[in-house]
């Protein structure tokens, strides 16, 4: 009762600053489930097999946006992965009332698992509303760490050291992408972001997801599989071919993760169709 009312009273602390209520949100840190608004129910931890939908860079796509959602929800995920770039300016409250709306049907049913996006800056509302930057959550042997390059490429590198993660299969979620065959490959971040691969692969991480590049590619560098999942509803970039790609596709998209010891992983477009889908 405490616990339910301490979270009452920091919703409503949100809604009088700000003028809006965002619904509930439950997301996963370490082993654990974080609840930061007020509801008379919790959805039940999570374990495997496991059903995790991932989408990014929705912005101002409101439409598609729309339509992605609602092609989530059919699948009934049990985590809901965005890659970052909710909303396109971080400071406009109107815009992330519009990304609160549209997503309430997923938030509802699924943990939601946010990583901050350049275009959450400056991440006053974020930081309000998630307050979650490098973390990782934990269901059963898989591991799931999500990184905010922007905090330091080193203090990445340094947190993903700092993790016991023997036994485990390993997730990574990043806003930056680490190879990219989009327009901000020639980024500074993104070209330094590329030091991580070591590390990904000294700790044996299986997929690496990453958004900012509008569209979806599929990437494979020494046993590791690097998605960019940038659909959301923002405009779609051209990709040019870069080494070890094996899929691209110019529109926009969600993708499905299916776990269960490995991974099934099946990308779709706003209508439901199979973009790509493979296995690991």
């Amino acid at each position: 009762m405490l616990r339910k009312l301490l979270l009452a009273v920091f919703c409503g602390v949100i809604t009088l600053a700000i003028g809006i209520e965002v619904g509930p949100i439950f997301t996963l840190v370490g082993n654990r489930l974080k609840v930061v608004t007020p509801v008379d129910t919790v959805l039940s931890y999570p374990s495997v097999p496991l059903k995790i939908a991932v989408y990014g860079d929705s912005r101002y796509g409101h439409s598609v946006h729309q339509r992605i959602v609602e092609q989530i929800l059919q699948l009934k995920p049990q985590i809901v992965v965005h890659l970052g770039d909710m909303v396109n300016s971080g400071d406009n409250i109107e815009e992330w009332k519009q990304f609160f709306e549209i997503t309430l049907p997923l938030r509802k049913s699924a943990f939601f698992q946010p990583l901050k996006g350049n275009h959450e800056n400056p991440d006053t509302f974020y930081n309000d509303f998630f307050g979650l930057y490098n973390y990782h959550a934990t269901v059963g042997d898989l591991e799931m760490i999500f990184l905010d390059l922007e905090q330091g490429i080193e203090k990445a590198a340094d947190f993903l050291r700092s993790l016991n993660l023997s036994d485990k299969k390993i997730l990574i979620f990043t806003h930056y992408p680490i190879f990219t065959g989009g327009p901000h490959s020639k980024d500074y971040l993104v070209q330094k972001a590329a030091c991580l691969h070591d590390v990904f692969r000294d700790i044996n991480a299986k997929i690496v997801f990453s958004a900012h590049d509008h569209g979806y590619q599929r990437i494979e560098r020494d046993g590791i599989t690097y998605i960019v999942s940038a659909g959301g509803g923002a405009s779609i970039y051209p990709i040019s071919d870069v080494r070890g790609m094996i899929k691209k596709a110019a529109v926009h998209h969600f993708v499905i993760l299916d776990y269960n010891g490995s991974f099934k992983v099946t990308v779709r477009d706003v209508s439901g169709g199979i973009i790509d889908e493979f296995e690991k």
